[in-house]
């Protein structure tokens, strides 16, 4: 099959009927609503670091194998009313693949639905809002849908809808992953980070995955926080290492997982939190095992957590492993550890998915006093779902702390904490055990706005987990903080 290569800012794209001219503008090659459909049947590689834009309204039909290969960007801009469109030429056979090599620079895909294609991406930093992916073809095992290498990835509101075969989104050596609002239907291992420093998973649904939902290999401070993780058969939620290297200090919060295989498995050597999380129908609830021949076990920090119906068992640890489960509760069996309950949590409606607790629930205010408050300024719930007890006050609070930011996070020697409010601001901070934090503040204030840099002065261990709580005006909120 004949390639076309584009190495100057003007180009021709050859299609199966004609010859449709490219509009160029300042070295960017551009497809446009009004000679909309593009038919495409050969390979476009372009050799020169052109950006490629492909507007509202745009649609592209692409044949089977099909590929296009850019040293540049490329951004596709559409809008909720008139997305970009990238289609097969006949549905179920693929057309290839988008191949971006363009170090330093940003590739942005705005509202835009890509069929029986995939994305690969590498040195490109990639921002994805409102693109819909769907995938009729037979994938190999290991093809992800979109791969991103050695660069940031932003994927937010966005979907795939698969049928079991190839992979999701899959991100490889970052530092900085973002996966928020998005919604996976039959697409395993839907989320997959390696060796990713500061991944954040967050907001998403997955259901009905064939293999894992979200995995993790040889990642650190990362936090996977508010999902709902729906017929994993395998794990909702897998922490290792693949042969990558061990993952560490990794969060895990306020996520429900239902009927999965296993809910959540630490392996290999890694270590991480689990809190505040909603356990129904699994098979198994929690794993921690070794599960890579050198001896070392995992280490798992469970706590707030709720395990309902759990098949085979709501825990399990191998010999080499350490489980920590505190402030948990269970209706099938007495869990290890301290300040267990054995008992029924009190769902709204379980068999709907509503984990929501009614107002008897005896897990509100039962969980860890040490952690974070709940956001009506309580103790802790157990479970992903907080018991709101204050519903007056929620609001004023929530307005208080809308405005409050830290950063960076993780930190190294400091942070530094800005809130948009003249009223009196207080910092404490925390190990997950509980016991203070001496720091250092220096505080600079204005008519509007108070900015705290904050100087822990004892010495804190790598990856560690520090609780920043604020105080304001009669009113408190914990955040979770990482030390590098």
């Amino acid at each position: 099959m004949r390639k076309i290569t584009i190495s100057v800012a003007c180009s021709l794209l050859i299609t199966a009927v004609s010859i449709l001219a490219c509009i160029t503008t300042n070295a960017a090659i551009v497809f446009s609503k009004d000679n909309s459909p593009y038919n495409i049947t050969e390979d476009i590689v372009i050799t020169n670091n052109d950006t490629i834009i492909i507007s509202a309204g745009t649609t592209l039909i692409i044949s089977p194998s099909i590929n296009i290969t850019t040293n540049g960007a490329i951004l596709i801009f559409g809008v909720p009313e008139d997305p970009v469109l990238l289609l097969p030429e006949f549905e179920g056979i693929g057309w290839g693949k988008i191949e971006i090599n363009c170090p330093g620079k940003t590739s942005i895909i705005n509202n835009a639905s890509i069929v029986d294609g995939t994305i690969f991406s590498q040195y490109c930093d990639m921002a994805l809002d409102n693109a819909t992916f769907i995938n009729n073809q037979n994938l190999a095992w290991n093809n992800p849908v979109v791969f991103v290498i050695n660069a940031s990835v932003k994927i937010v509101n966005s979907s795939i809808y698969g049928n079991n075969t190839g992979e999701g989104f899959q991100m490889l050596n970052s530092e900085t992953v973002i996966v928020k609002n998005c919604f996976f239907s039959k697409i395993p291992d839907a989320v997959e980070l390696t060796n990713i420093t500061g991944g954040y998973v967050s907001h998403n649904w997955f259901e009905n995955i064939l293999d894992d939902a979200i995995d993790l290999n040889n990642c650190t401070n990362t936090i996977i926080d508010s999902n709902i993780i729906i017929n994993a058969v395998d794990r909702g939620i897998e922490l290792g290492s693949e042969n990558n290297g061990n993952s560490e200090n990794i969060i895990v919060r306020r996520n429900v997982l239902v009927g999965c295989g296993i809910g959540i498995i630490l392996k290999e050597e890694s270590y991480g939190q689990v809190i505040n999380n909603t356990f129904y129908g699994n098979n198994i609830g929690v794993s921690c095992i070794e599960d890579n021949g050198n001896k070392t076990g995992s280490f798992m920090n469970v706590q707030n957590c709720i395990f309902y119906n759990s098949i085979e068992s709501d825990v399990f640890k191998d010999l080499n492993s350490t489980l920590i489960t505190d402030y948990c509760i269970s209706n099938s069996e007495v869990l290890p550890g301290e300040h267990n309950i054995f008992g029924d949590p009190l769902f709204i409606n379980a068999a709907g998915n509503d984990f929501n607790l009614q107002e008897n629930s005896p897990c509100i205010n039962a969980g860890n006093p040490e952690l974070p408050l709940d956001p009506d300024n309580s103790v802790s719930d157990i479970g992903a779902f907080f018991y709101n007890t204050d519903t007056t006050s929620l609001s004023e609070r929530d307005m208080l702390f809308n405005s409050v930011e830290i950063y960076p996070n993780p930190f190294y020697n400091d942070f530094e904490i800005s809130v948009k409010s003249k009223d009196p601001v207080t910092i404490e901070l925390f190990n997950l055990s509980g016991v203070e934090i001496p720091a250092i503040l220096e505080m600079e204030q204005s008519s509007r706005l108070t900015k705290i840099r904050v100087i822990p002065i004892s010495k804190l261990k790598s990856n560690m987990v520090v609780i920043c709580r604020i105080f304001i005006n009669g009113y408190s909120k914990s955040y979770l903080l990482i030390h590098r």
